[in-house]
């Protein structure tokens, strides 16, 4: 029967040397909040400064929207003033749209900082009617948000279905899944709660989460989000390591995006007070209740209280044990000195002894000495040079290395060098081209206009000015010069750009064009003018037409929109076989 016991047991102290270990990775984490701190605090100088720049009001409204990003689980107080702002902005463009996001996004603050009657209210004054499906599932979420804080503070059980909160919370979720599409960020999110209260397919939920976190660089609250729920479906199966394994994980990614209204480090440290891990409890519970205060969650405030007053009492009944095993051992220990002395005068009269026949011993050993001396030096002399041709050996090898290095860094350059050569030469020729079409244009311009002066035919120029066919006759031919070029340097550009794009909203120019509008907008950022008011510029049309066209093809794409611009901006780059 012990030799049956062995593994399991070899296993279950493998398990709590991994939790030692995550625990001491989160502790460090812990350490470098400051660090989080500046890095967040200069994110969100970035967005002031973004909105201070901004000068129409949708700009405004998304410059505040972006700040509003980084303060919504940073700074409740901030968060809600530019929302405020934004809702009276709205109200004055007359965009019900925008209004209704901003009460739901009131609604996440007032709950996550234990205003629910405000939280419910700001969801009731929302027009779902008029909602599209991104907002009407984010309108759920909130609505399943507020319904599981209502469950928490009422002291429901988990599971129990006589709490019509807790079937309301349920049935939002329910809505959602029955909405959201599958590419969804927060699907299976979504997905997991629903198998988390209602306790069915669980088992089928798991490799898809780990597969998502274990994926994951956990530096977003998604990811803080997706490994929490993943902790709470072990937390069913009853698989305490991977439960504490993922709330590790969780906790990670809040602390690195200095999320304060923290849910997953709370559950750690109760976990690990119920394990009798009174230090991290006692370290995590000060955390919490600083970044309660922060945020100022009155209702995690008075929580937490509760908490660390447990956990208190805990650490100074531990204390106190510890004191009294301290007098216990002094006592001890002043036995085991007295029988200490004792023996060291026994040992003193040894040694005495010792010495005596060691002197008759030391005469014989000189000789041997002297032998041993000089196979020392010996060894000694190989010693020092079997380290020289180490070393030499070392420093030759590291030399080689630096020279593979050195040759790899001059080939990538040399390649860029080429690649950016060829483009300019490309540029060049066809500038030259271009300008040199545009001044003999103008100078025939010159000669009619001349000719007609002379001659007296001013109303015949009159109307040749006033009709403006001849500028559009040269804007479009300017805009098929561009196409011809781009298309030229950047040949693949149409069916990359394609690529990005879900496959039914591909994009075709029509017959007779080279690019269309939405193309050549795209073509600019291609080459770097990534700013809508200067592509507005050179395609003679409005910023905010740019501007939503360029919002409605990120709509249409299926990589993060986030991102959209910076892989386009990378499209087209020449393979050193083409160069």
């Amino acid at each position: 029967m012990a030799f049956l016991a062995f593994p399991a047991g070899v296993h279950a102290d493998t398990q709590e040397q991994e939790i030692e270990k995550m625990l001491s990775k989160l502790d460090k984490q812990l350490q470098r909040e400051s660090e989080f701190q500046i890095a967040k605090e200069l994110r969100i100088h970035q967005c002031r400064t973004k909105l201070l720049k901004a000068t129409t009001p949708e700009a405004q409204y998304m410059a505040r929207r972006e700040l509003y990003q980084e303060y919504f689980v940073f700074e409740s107080d901030s968060a809600l003033h530019l929302l405020q702002l934004n809702q009276q902005l709205a109200t004055r463009l007359g965009r019900r749209d925008w209004v209704n996001q901003c009460e739901i996004e009131k609604s996440f603050i007032y709950t996550a900082t234990g205003m629910l009657t405000k939280a419910e209210a700001s969801l009731d004054q929302v027009e779902t009617q008029i909602l599209d499906t991104a907002t009407l599932i984010n309108y759920y979420e909130q609505r399943s948000f507020l319904y599981s804080h209502r469950v928490q503070y009422e002291g429901a059980k988990d599971g129990d279905w006589n709490n019509r909160y807790q079937v309301l919370k349920v049935s939002y979720r329910d809505s959602i899944a029955a909405i959201q599409p599958t590419g969804h960020p927060l699907y299976l999110w979504n997905a997991g709660w629903l198998a988390h209260d209602l306790s069915k397919g669980i088992d089928e939920m798991i490799p898809k989460l780990r597969e998502v976190v274990d994926a994951s660089a956990l530096t977003t609250r998604e990811d803080a989000q997706m490994a929490y729920i993943l902790a709470r479906l072990y937390e069913k199966k009853g698989d305490e390591y991977h439960k504490i394994y993922y709330l590790v994980q969780s906790a990670m990614a809040d602390i690195r995006i200095c999320n304060r209204e923290i849910a997953s480090l709370i559950d750690l440290m109760i976990h690990l007070f119920r394990r009798g891990d009174i230090d991290h409890a006692y370290l995590y519970s000060s955390y919490c209740f600083k970044q309660a205060q922060l945020y100022k969650n009155r209702i995690r405030i008075l929580d937490m209280m509760l908490v660390m007053d447990k956990i208190y009492h805990s650490y100074q009944e531990r204390n106190d044990a510890q004191q009294q095993r301290l007098t216990l051992y002094s006592v001890v220990l002043g036995i085991c000195t007295l029988v200490l002395l004792v023996t060291l005068y026994y040992v003193i009269w040894l040694v005495r002894r010792l010495i005596k026949r060691r002197r008759q011993l030391k005469e014989s050993n000189v000789q041997l000495t002297e032998h041993v001396q000089e196979l020392s030096k010996t060894r000694k002399r190989l010693t020092e040079a079997h380290n020289q041709l180490t070393s030499q050996n070392v420093q030759l090898k590291e030399a080689v290395e630096q020279l593979k290095a050195l040759k790899q860094k001059q080939e990538e350059t040399l390649l860029q060098l080429q690649e950016s050569n060829y483009v300019k030469e490309e540029y060049i020729g066809y500038v030259f081209a271009i300008c040199s079409n545009y001044i003999e244009k103008i100078n025939s311009y010159r000669k009619m206009v001349n000719r007609k002066i002379t001659a007296g035919q001013l109303t015949e120029l009159k109307q040749l000015t006033d009709t403006p066919s001849s500028i559009q006759s040269e804007l479009k031919e300017f805009y098929h010069y561009f196409d011809s070029i781009f298309l030229n340097v950047y040949p693949n550009f149409i069916s990359d750009f394609n690529a990005l794009l879900r496959p039914e909203e591909q994009i075709a120019p029509r017959e007779g064009e080279l690019l269309n509008t939405d193309l050549r907008i795209y073509a600019l950022v291609r080459l770097g003018i990534n700013d809508s008011v200067k592509i507005a510029e050179f395609l003679h049309c409005s910023p905010q037409t740019v501007y939503n066209n360029r919002l409605k093809i990120r709509n249409k794409a299926i990589v993060p929109k986030e991102d959209f611009a910076k892989i386009v901006a990378s499209l087209g780059k020449y393979e050193e076989g083409k160069l």
